[in-house]
């Protein structure tokens, strides 16, 4: 692998002040300004590619920059006035990366949630999307268009370099890590529709799992790292399947008339939550993991989708609404008990858990703009965790 420049400006400590899905993919999944996508293959794919799932899924982003700027020191920027951290929430911890945008480019940030102290980790320019921290923390995989062509990199907390992971003039996306951090599964549409490879996190040994004419899309590793479970058109519609990690034993886990997409595990590797159509709206389902004993969670005559688990299992999150106007619901893992964290007139999304599950950070335009918020799992309002007055979204929590 060929490693990037990167330079690294920190930004004053600030207190944390007092936003879903503009989302993948693929979702997903970086155009959010307006929704965040669940993944690459949530919906259309890295770079707009054909959709495998319904219309009303979320559009992966769009937008790329063709010339971006060369890397270059940036000036550090000042976030809003402190606000203090309620005496009864217990201070969030760990840090968040997430996407900024400015003057027509695009970098990526991280904020200590607890502190407000933000790094600025690349400064080229390039479009972004599809972060995901590896399971140890120390990488940040992700997805950037330079000269209109999406490959894969890893940033590496330990160098605090930026390396490319992949290279290929077809369109590279939506990494998932394997459980011991060494490996990433990831789409690609280099073989003329989207397929499924895997590569080792220093670049070597990339192999192709599936090979199929319809598009195979989102990866999902299992927590014990014998499974990876992804969304597949190969049978007519998209519909859920699992496979070895080295793409061998190919099994459909739902075949439904209508659409089954954004499949996830419990920590435990007992259940599968996803998103299924077969009620006439897109509604929050769990599954065993192998396929048995589906069980719908949800019921609220809107679009349910991107479910996630908590780390401990306890509970999962999810957004509803339509696009431009969706809400964040968090319930328990066997669907009792929903709470709306976040209900605002404009879009909240993008939610993921902090290590200890008792918060999420997630994307809102509340301010007419996306920034990053960070919410407790009983809905109090953190505050604003993103750097003032600028465009932040697609937040991930280490």
């Amino acid at each position: 692998m060929k490693n990037l420049t990167v330079q690294t400006n920190k930004v004053q400590k600030q207190s944390i002040v007092i936003l879903m899905l503009a989302v993948f993919s693929i979702a997903f999944l970086s155009a959010c300004a307006n929704t965040i996508d669940g993944g690459l293959g949530g919906a259309s794919g890295v770079g707009g590619q054909e959709s495998i799932l319904p219309q009303d899924a979320t559009a992966t982003p769009t937008s790329v920059n063709e010339n971006p700027a060369p890397t270059a020191t940036v000036a550090p920027m000042p976030t809003d006035p402190p606000t203090p951290v309620p005496t009864e929430v217990i201070a969030p911890t760990g840090l968040v990366a997430y996407i900024l945008k400015q003057n027509g480019q695009s970098d990526l940030l991280v904020v200590d949630a607890g502190t407000g102290v933000t790094t600025q980790i690349t400064a080229d320019g390039a479009m972004k999307t599809n972060l995901a921290w590896s399971p140890d923390g120390r990488y940040l995989a992700f997805a950037a268009n330079f000269k209109d062509n999406w490959d894969l990199y890893v940033y590496d907390t330990t160098t605090a370099a930026v390396s490319r992971l992949t290279d290929d003039p077809a369109k590279d996306g939506w990494p998932s890590w394997s459980p011991d951090s060494r490996a990433l599964a990831f789409e690609t549409y280099r073989d003329g529709n989207f397929e499924l490879y895997r590569i080792d996190v220093d670049g070597s040994n990339l192999a192709r799992l599936t090979d199929n004419p319809n598009g195979d899309t989102y990866p999902v590793w299992s927590p014990d790292g014998q499974w990876i479970v992804f969304t597949s058109n190969r049978d007519g519609n998209a519909a859920i399947y699992r496979m070895d990690s080295m793409g061998g034993n190919v099994t459909p886990l739902t075949s439904q008339i209508t659409a089954d997409a954004s499949p996830a595990y419990s920590p435990d590797g007992q259940w599968i939550a996803f998103t299924s159509w077969r009620d006439g709206t897109a509604e929050i389902y769990r599954m065993m993991a192998d396929g048995s004993n589906p069980q719908r969670l949800t019921n609220n005559g809107v679009r349910d989708d991107f479910p996630a688990f908590s780390p401990d299992g306890s509970k999962i999150v999810y957004v509803s609404g339509e696009r431009i106007t969706e809400d964040i619901i968090v319930m328990n893992a066997d669907g009792s008990m929903p709470i709306t964290l976040v209900a605002e007139s404009g879009f909240d999304g993008g939610p993921t858990w902090s290590r200890d599950s008792l918060f999420l950070s997630f994307q809102s335009n509340r301010s007419k703009m996306n920034e990053v918020y960070v919410v407790s799992v009983n809905g109090q309002l953190v505050g604003k965790i993103s750097l003032a007055g600028q465009d932040a979204s697609e937040p991930v929590w280490r």
